[in-house]
């Protein structure tokens, strides 16, 4: 398949670029004219922008109450086309049961679900709950290719004083490639640094512009949250620069159906995010390549040759109409 006419955003310039998008076997070829090339398929789209899939860097699916495969049918109408989900709230209650039924129904939907493992099951010692998840427990899991890592570390008390346990979490998930996500709720730039240190690198928990420039200064990545109660896009979007952008991404963390389905997912916090005054490439790049980075996924967030062939067409930046959405299982959506 050749897609022309669009403009194609080039992540690594911040550009959009009047250029062809030549595809093959789910993946791009190439961007370039090649008049010596032939498709099967021509697919116009003059007019219109073609971004790479948006990605939700952090969420817990049991929030929208619907299964991992049917939120698939919502979120890839609205171009989310890879989602990073935290089952904590169900390994609260069924344990690693509860995780493997979560990553088994998700193989139903082309929505492709990752999963961090739940790191703090239960919350707090004295949670009357269904499971205790230690290390040990979680570790086999890593033999699922849908794991991705490690899930919101939130126990800094167990960082600081090196509870063998947390970090023996960590350590399985770099161990298998992977890394671990920070909940950094409330701490200071020291106490984040005492984070970072002990290995988590991302965090979804900045409500101002400086709960989030400390967290780039203590090297963290930062998901910029849009859910159904915490809504921080607002209060944070000031912190991200063309200096800094590249250490931004976007994630919902806990959206109800209602809310996915009315006003959207990622694409909402592109939105906001360009009504705020954000630069439209920046944006999308945040959405895609950024998320992508953070999380590791070397396959997808950009359209360049030898990256999956994840992508959205848009007809008009500033609102975020999607017309077709093109996931890596090689599904085409058209939406109008």
């Amino acid at each position: 398949m050749v897609l022309t006419g669009a403009r194609v955003l080039n992540v690594y310039t911040g550009e959009f670029e009047q250029t062809n998008l030549w595809l093959d076997d789910g993946r791009v070829v190439s961007r370039l004219p090649h008049p010596d090339m032939k498709a099967r398929t021509t697919v116009d789209l003059a007019g219109q922008y073609v971004v790479p899939g948006m990605i939700d860097a952090h969420v817990h699916i049991e929030s929208a109450l619907v299964a991992p495969s049917e939120i698939g049918h919502i979120l890839l109408q609205h171009g989310v086309t890879t989602i990073v989900a935290d089952p904590h709230e169900l390994a609260n209650v069924a344990g690693t049961a509860g995780i493997e039924y979560m990553i088994k129904d998700a193989r139903q939907t082309p929505l492709d679900i990752r999963y961090m493992l739940p790191s703090s099951v239960p919350c707090v010692p004295f949670d009357n709950n269904g499971a205790t998840l230690h290390a040990a427990d979680l570790e086999p899991l890593y033999k699922y290719p849908e794991i991705n890592g490690l899930a919101e570390v939130m126990d800094y008390g167990a960082v600081a004083r090196d509870d063998a346990d947390t970090m023996a979490k960590v350590h399985d998930a770099y161990a298998h490639g992977h890394h671990a996500d920070g909940h950094a709720a409330g701490l200071t730039p020291e106490q984040l640094e005492v984070m970072r240190a002990h290995g988590m690198d991302t965090d979804h928990e900045s409500a101002t512009v400086a709960d989030a420039l400390a967290r780039v200064d203590a090297g963290m990545y930062v998901f910029l949250r849009e859910g159904t109660v915490e809504r921080d896009i607002a209060n944070t979007i000031g912190a991200v620069t063309p200096r800094n952008y590249d250490r931004f991404a976007f994630c919902t963390d806990d959206k109800t159906i209602g809310d996915l389905i009315g006003e959207g997912s990622i694409d909402h916090n592109v939105r906001l995010a360009i009504e705020y005054g954000l630069p439209a490439e920046l944006a999308y790049t945040m959405a895609s390549n950024n998320a992508a980075r953070a999380h590791r996924l070397t396959d997808r967030g950009a359209l360049v040759p030898g990256q999956l062939a994840d992508l959205v067409v848009v007809d008009d930046l500033n609102s975020v109409n999607i017309s077709r959405v093109g996931c890596i299982l090689g599904v085409v959506i058209k939406l109008s």
